[in-house]
Order: structure tokens, then C-alpha cells, then sequence
């Protein structure tokens, strides 16, 4: 059996499915136990093996424990997605044959790889496709659907009305979106139902800042039903964050606000679209969200 390795982010790692439908074998997942609900009822996936490397960042004694487990897995053939020093350690635990980029994130990772492929491409999701030599622009433009959950009913989702999920937050300040601007989309979608998820108390006091002034449903969802809502939606316009991609993955109609990153982690196609504030080159110190032109997004609503 084949494995590949994607620790984090939950972008990252649901960016990175899109290369399980084109093999031709389940694999097993080697991915950061904070994100293993993402991975769930997938059934392109073996296995999922939770490894707590952030969870021993403030408890240490996982290290050992987590490098005795990972010593118990012997893969012919591992693929290492991140290009991380961290990455490429676990790869080595547990690969006989660990493939890797030539050109990964952190150099030094490449020191580990058996086999190194030079990836050519800047779009994060041809780069996975490079590693196991696939290239096929009109695949990854209409993939198929990526994740999977369990079953879920919500009582506050309309019958009758658009549901439209706002995904306010995001790990880093300059990506998020002013609530100005969530209020003023709320207003021209008064019509639809708007739905807030939240994670965080701060997202939530966020969240019902926007609620106070719009006609929106704030609820707090684990990974399962988040998975589920957003599958059920008709559109999602959210912040470069993770969440916000389980619309792309799913095939669900998404705009992606790009503040502090660029728009380089997927293609946009009839589903997907995205609006970026900085051009050329960014920078992660200016906070330029503020700039974000609710005109623009509108506009991009108005196309789907």
C-alpha cells in the first residue's frame, strides 16, 4: 500500500485529495491529529494515522511516544506532500522508498527523499498532481467530489430560499475580511439564507456583530457537520481559510477573498471563483483587507 503525508493546514491537506480519485488504490494518510476529521468517511483513504506533532509542541513527552508508534508502519512507497523538515522525518520513520519534491518548502527535506521530483508548477494543487506524475489541467478543473461525512439534517437550513455560508475567520489577521463588508453582502443577499459558522469565542462575538445587523444563523459545527452544512449550501464566500475550500472540494458554489496570500492553491472554474486585493508582490505584514470592494463580490455572486 501506497502513503502520502500532508500534516496541515486544512486547506492544505483538502488541496491535496485531489490526487487520490487518479490512483488507482486506497492509501493510508499520515496527517496532524487536528485535522483528522477532515479526512473521515473518505473512501479513497485506507487509513488514517493521526500523528500529534502540535499537541507535542506543548506536551513533549509525545515526541518519543509518537516516534515509537510511527515506528510500527512500513510503507513500499510514501509520498510527502508537505516538503517540510517534519514532514520528510515522519516520511523516513515510515517509508521504504520516500518520494519527495526537489524543490521542497524547506530545503533541507530533500536530504531525506529516496526519490526527488522537481515540481515546475506555483498552483499548489498541480504540484501534488507533479509528485505522482500526473498532469491533467482539465481533471483538476472538474474533479470530482473530495470529501465525505456522515449523513447530517439542519433545522436552520430553507426549503425555499439560496443558503449561503459566510466563513468569516482565518488564522492570520490580514486575511480577514472587515465585518463592514459582511454586513453590506448580508444586506444585497437579504432575500437568502445566510448561515455563519464559527470555531473560536472572538469568531463568534464577530459572528453576532454581523447577526445583529442581518438576518444570519451563527452556529458552531465540529468537522463532520461543517463538512456536511457546506456540501448542502448553494454558495460559500469566505476568507483564504480552510473551511471555505470544502466548498471547492465539493463542487459548491464558492468566491475566495485573497487578502495577504495569492490566489495560487487552485483553479478557478464554473464553481469557484476569487477576488484578490493585493497584486504582485504580496506582503504579509500589510493588513489590506480593508480594501476588499464589495462591488467586486457582488459581481462575482451575480455570476453563478
Amino acid at each position: 500500500m501506497k502513503a502520502v503525508i500532508k500534516l496541515s493546514s486544512m486547506g492544505d491537506i483538502i488541496h491535496s485529495l485531489v490526487v487520490l480519485p487518479k490512483l488507482k488504490e486506497k492509501v493510508a494518510f499520515f496527517v496532524d491529529s487536528s485535522f483528522k476529521g477532515i479526512l473521515e468517511y473518505n473512501p479513497y483513504i485506507q487509513e488514517i494515522i493521526s500523528v500529534p506533532l502540535r499537541a507535542a509542541k506543548k506536551e513533549r513527552s509525545l515526541f518519543f511516544k509518537t516516534y515509537k508508534e510511527l515506528k510500527n508502519y512500513k510503507f513500499d512507497e510514501v509520498y510527502d506532500l508537505q516538503g517540510l523538515l517534519k514532514s520528510a522525518l515522519v516520511g523516513k520513520i515510515v517509508s521504504k522508498t520516500l518520494i519527495g519534491y526537489k524543490n521542497p518548502r524547506e530545503k533541507i527535506a530533500s536530504f531525506f527523499y529516496d526519490k526527488k521530483i522537481k515540481s515546475r508548477s506555483d498552483v499548489a494543487i498541480k504540484r501534488y498532481m507533479e509528485l505522482f506524475g500526473f498532469e491533467d489541467d482539465e481533471y483538476l478543473i472538474n474533479h470530482p467530489k473530495l470529501l465525505f461525512y456522515r449523513e447530517k439534517e439542519f433545522d436552520f437550513l430553507s426549503k425555499n430560499r439560496k443558503n449561503v455560508v459566510f466563513i468569516i475567520g482565518a488564522s492570520w489577521e490580514c486575511k480577514k475580511t472587515p465585518i463592514e463588508v459582511w454586513i453590506e453582502l448580508g444586506r444585497y443577499l437579504k432575500n437568502e439564507n445566510i448561515i455563519i459558522p464559527v470555531s473560536s469565542e472572538s469568531e463568534e462575538n464577530e459572528a453576532n456583530k454581523i447577526a445583529d445587523e442581518i438576518n444570519a444563523h451563527v452556529v458552531k459545527l465540529n468537522l463532520n457537520d461543517l463538512k456536511a452544512l457546506i456540501s448542502s449550501s448553494d454558495m460559500l464566500i469566505g476568507n483564504d481559510t480552510g473551511p471555505s475550500f470544502i466548498a471547492w472540494a465539493n463542487n459548491i458554489n464558492n468566491i475566495i477573498l485573497y487578502g495577504c496570500t495569492y490566489n495560487n492553491k487552485i483553479f478557478e472554474n464554473r464553481y469557484s471563483k476569487s477576488i484578490e486585493v493585493q497584486k504582485g508582490k504580496i506582503d504579509k505584514r500589510l493588513n489590506v483587507m480593508d480594501k476588499m470592494d464589495v462591488k467586486k463580490i457582488i459581481g462575482k455572486i451575480d455570476e453563478f
